[in-house]
């Protein structure tokens, strides 16, 4: 007897039902489950490249910024981890990328070529907004922290060596002590906001044998060991200060400006969908400083994967699901 058999296309439709009730479907096919953004913001059938900076501080706020995409039905691709601001921003202007995360203290000095000093950190973030935009690029909304950068050493030598802020530092260099070493990056001693200003800012002349040039997550470790240099280029909201016992002096001269992150993106991709400034919107002002330090400390001195700790933190906000 000739058993019954199903149409082809009846098959077909039965296989394909069970496949997407395995792997989900509507909103169970995005990588990232929505949450309270993906109400406001739908960019199903959008594809957008996603890029940042090197650092522990940077990838995390790139892989939060996937997550958010991809809650809202985007296809993103990821472009984090790429080394050196300038890179990055040519990576913008250029078009090979969307959006990346940029300090509105890099922003000034370094892309806008400004030499004037704002210290209020909104009125600055107002400021390179407005002159971003001849340039094609849109900042969203600004985070509360303030990455700055800031001259480290360790908490027991401050105190031993008497130095709270950079001009006793510059002291202490001025009396040839051989603690008065500085470690930096290579990317520090050529930006425009960097070293040779805080040099001149502060009057201090350092020798080739008291300036060490290093990679910038190398620089923690050894102000933890002092060696080879007791002070040293860091980042404030950095996750190893607290963890390495590690303080930052006073810059009492006002030399580095306020460093808040922004979303930034070019304006063509904005222009094409102008809701995306929801994101910004929603995600910025839960940064802030202790937020953004205790993030970069599960990743720098935690061990844990970036893109785990922008997960975790975008649920405990309910921002994805």
């Amino acid at each position: 007897m000739i058993r019954d058999r199903l149409p082809v296309s009846l098959a077909l439709a039965l296989i394909t039902a069970l496949l997407l009730t395995l792997s989900g479907c509507g909103d169970g096919d995005r990588l990232t489950p929505p949450g309270s953004l993906a109400r406001d913001l739908d960019l199903t059938g959008t594809t957008l490249t996603v890029g940042g900076k090197e650092f522990a501080e940077q990838i995390v706020l790139c892989k939060m910024t996937i997550a958010l995409l991809q809650s809202t039905g985007a296809t993103v691709i990821d472009r984090c981890d790429t080394k050196g601001s300038a890179n990055v921003r040519a990576a913008l202007t250029s078009g090979q990328i969307d959006m990346y995360w940029e300090y509105t203290g890099t922003a000034w000095r370094t892309y806008l070529s400004q030499q004037s000093t704002l210290a209020d950190p909104t009125v600055l973030y107002d400021a390179v907004k407005a002159a971003d935009v001849g340039n094609q690029v849109t900042w969203f909304d600004p985070t509360p922290f303030n990455n700055t950068y800031a001259i480290g050493v360790r908490t027991d030598t401050a105190q031993r060596l008497r130095i709270r802020t950079i001009s006793d530092f510059a002291a202490l260099v001025r009396t040839g002590s051989p603690e008065a070493t500085l470690c930096v990056d290579q990317e520090f001693t050529g930006r425009e906001d960097g070293l040779l200003g805080l040099l001149e800012t502060y009057d201090i002349a350092l020798g080739d044998q008291a300036l060490d040039t290093r990679e910038i997550d190398e620089i923690y470790a050894a102000l933890a060991a002092a060696n080879p240099c007791t002070f040293g280029e860091v980042f404030a909201t950095d996750g190893r200060i607290n963890p390495l016992r590690l303080s930052t002096l006073v810059d009492d001269r006002g030399y580095f400006l306020p460093y808040n992150a922004a979303l930034t993106a070019r304006s063509d991709v904005v222009a094409r969908a102008p809701r995306l400034a929801l994101l910004g919107r929603a995600l910025a002002p839960t940064l802030t400083e202790p937020v953004m330090r205790l993030l970069n400390e599960r990743v720098s001195a935690g061990g844990r994967n970036p893109d785990e700790v922008a997960r975790s933190f975008l649920r405990e906000q309910g921002l994805i699901g």
